[in-house]
């Protein structure tokens, strides 16, 4: 098991247009031969609720989607299985995806945190 956190940060709010994602945060896992990468919990807070957060391993077609500004989900969602026969490198992101029709702003204090296992 291993946690994953992050915040928006930076010195001003965000605009994200309508209906784009934004990356926040990607980083590179090892997925040992015959193991699954699974997103155990999900704690998020986004100011606006506006935004969802997307959750996916790649090049993977596994994703988490939670819709709502903000949550504390226990998904336990199989992100990537890794049935190849040798260890393989993915790619894990985390972005927001703006769901209104309009241009919408993260604020600088959005945060997430992630308990996945291997």
């Amino acid at each position: 098991m291993f946690q994953l956190s992050g915040i928006v940060g930076g010195k001003s709010q965000i605009k994200v247009a309508p209906r784009q994602t934004l990356l926040l945060q990607q980083i590179v896992i090892r997925v040992k031969k015959g193991r699954k990468l699974v997103l155990k919990n999900l704690n998020f807070l986004f100011n606006n609720e506006a935004f969802a957060i997307k959750i996916e391993a790649q090049p993977s077609p596994g994703k988490f989607i939670a819709r709502g500004g903000a949550g504390d989900l226990t998904p336990n969602k199989v992100l990537f299985n890794n049935n190849t026969g040798e260890d393989q490198i993915i790619f894990l992101l985390v972005s927001a995806i703006n769901t209104s029709r309009t241009t919408q702003q993260l604020s600088r204090s959005d945060s997430w945190h992630l308990n996945l296992q291997r």
